[in-house]
């Protein structure tokens, strides 16, 4: 489609990616585009209505034709006109939700993973490969059926993973026993019908919580899961860090740390019979219970210990901490707290609860999927010819990101 300003040049495209950008957080003016680009009203007007032309954005009172109608008098981001989708890939549950081209989630379902897909390396591998497969096909259906979307129209998917993802690649997974998955991406991007990328879980939690969670002011932070495992992943300066390899925050691989013992901690009264759940565990404790109060206090301590070496390596502002033992509240937090306390000797990091409980990870992944095409357009800036529209999304950068 031809532009009104002629032939994109490299100035021309930068500047339609930058006031791209500056449509993603609210409609504006032609005024407000130029001040936030730092381009003259009559260029700025030229940048909006090539946006408009390749069907980016969409001004006031033009429907569902971009270029329709009278003049606008603002302009926003058409975020409708593609389809993201984030994936937690859990060893027990799977998440999905789906959202818009600004990130705005539009839907989401949740589904148990069978006991096929959890069964050991004895039994039949493919078996819980295929059980798994089709849960996140019917976890991502069910969440575009419910954003009134279809598999058709996704862009790309992330895939948050229990385990250490290394260029696209899984390493090592934490907790299926039927062993780690280094093709997964290219398996699920067949089964899906779209790029995939893949993620460590921890690591897209971190992100969430920065992004729309309760660490949104905070650029050095630590994320920590407890549930039926303990992990982290770290955000440094605002952005996430995976270290050399992809194993950043993994220090529950040392067994000193305390990690991988902690929650045998909480079995204790389960196996004399007096309860059938951490969950019970966690209620005779709020209730004053002894044994109930002693076995989550030494949990607390188990995990105190390896986020007070974590702290001390790489001093975040802040501790958020998910996963299914966040249920209980201040029963846990309070302990937890009080043994960081006492294992930090320096400044001692706030510790709060993540505000986007089951869906920290598919948020999360949905933030790294923004992130793959802003990147595509990146490189569509410094190399296309012309400025990519919506529809043009077969996303070849995004396809490379995710073959690692």
């Amino acid at each position: 489609m031809a532009t009104r300003g002629g032939d994109r040049s490299l100035l021309r495209r930068i500047n339609l990616l930058a006031t791209l950008r500056a449509a993603r957080d609210a409609p504006r003016t032609i005024a407000a585009f130029a001040g936030l680009t730092g381009l003259s009203r009559t260029a700025a007007e030229a940048v909006v209505l090539d946006l408009v032309d390749l069907g980016w954005l969409i001004g006031d009172g033009q429907g569902g034709h971009p270029g329709a109608g009278r003049p606008a008098r603002h302009y926003r981001l058409r975020a409708e006109a593609g389809t993201l989708l984030g994936v937690d890939v859990g060893p027990h549950n799977i998440v999905a939700t789906v959202a818009d081209l600004r990130g705005e989630p539009l839907g989401s379902a949740y589904r148990a993973v069978p006991s096929a897909a959890t069964a050991s390396a004895a039994t039949d591998s493919a078996s819980a490969v295929r059980s798994r497969d089709a849960t996140i096909l019917a976890a991502a259906s069910q969440a575009l059926e419910k954003a009134g979307r279809s598999l058709s129209d996704v862009w790309v998917t992330a895939v948050g993973v229990p385990g250490i993802v290394h260029r696209g690649r899984i390493e090592q997974v934490v907790q299926w026993e039927d062993g780690p998955e280094p093709d997964l991406a290219a398996r699920l991007s067949t089964l899906l019908g779209c790029p995939v990328l893949l993620e460590n879980d921890c690591n897209l939690a971190a992100v969430a919580e920065h992004w729309c969670g309760v660490a949104q002011d905070v650029d050095d932070m630590v994320f920590v899961h407890s549930g039926n495992r303990t992990s982290a992943g770290l955000l440094l300066g605002g952005r996430l860090y995976r270290g050399y390899a992809g194993g950043a925050g993994e220090i529950g691989a040392l067994a000193k740390v305390g990690w991988a013992d902690a929650p045998s901690r909480l079995e204790a009264l389960r196996v004399e019979g007096r309860v059938g759940s951490r969950e019970e565990v966690f209620a005779l404790a709020g209730q004053g219970d002894e044994e109930a109060v002693a076995a989550v206090d030494a949990f607390s301590q188990g995990l105190a210990f390896g986020i007070a070496a974590l702290a001390l390596a790489v001093d975040p502002r802040m501790v958020v901490v998910g996963g299914g033992n966040i249920r209980a509240g201040e029963t846990l937090l309070k302990p937890l707290r009080r043994y960081i306390d006492e294992f930090t000797y320096s400044r001692i990091p706030a510790v709060e609860v993540s505000s986007l409980g089951n869906q920290s990870v598919s948020l999360g992944a949905i933030r790294l999927a923004l992130d793959a095409i802003d990147e595509f357009l990146e490189a569509a800036v410094s190399t296309a010819a012309g400025f990519p529209p919506p529809q043009a999304a077969a996303f070849s950068a995004i396809d490379a990101r995710a073959e690692g």
